[in-house]
């Protein structure tokens, strides 16, 4: 599917916001978020600039991005918990962003579970697993 301008604008600064969430950008956040980057048609520098200045600039907008399609919606809330867990843990602030994104496109609260629980089954050895069983979010 070929996406629009503004969807593929949202879905970058999407992620972009999610990173930012905990106030800490690890190196596996930051090469996933230039790998989805290019995959989206942006150059490498645009992408490096504005992960770099991300925790910086105080103008960024907090909103969660709202898509044109909900095929969309799922495919980003999907590389968002892919980016959320690519440093082996989760924060709970990404994972509650993330929900209020699926909210704001219409997308069930089941469907969410059943995409995170998943993504955390993909990464066995991932931190994440056991905090998530302790908030009742995966079994």
């Amino acid at each position: 599917m070929k996406l629009q301008i503004i969807d593929k604008s949202l879905y970058f600064k999407g992620l972009l916001l999610l990173i930012g969430k905990d106030k800490i950008i690890s190196n596996e956040e930051r090469n996933y978020i230039l790998k989805i980057g290019k995959v989206l048609g942006f150059e490498k520098e645009f992408c490096k600039n504005a992960i770099d200045e991300l925790l910086e600039n105080p103008y960024i907008e907090d909103e969660p991005p709202v898509f044109s399609k909900r095929i969309i919606a799922e495919s980003f809330i999907k590389d968002g918990l892919k980016t959320a867990i690519v440093d082996r843990d989760i924060d709970p602030i990404e994972l509650e962003w993330l929900k209020i994104v699926a909210y704001e496109n219409k997308i069930e609260e089941s469907w969410f579970l059943q995409s995170l629980q998943e993504i955390v089954k993909d990464h066995p050895n991932c931190l994440a697993e056991n905090k998530l069983n302790v908030l009742g979010l995966i079994k």
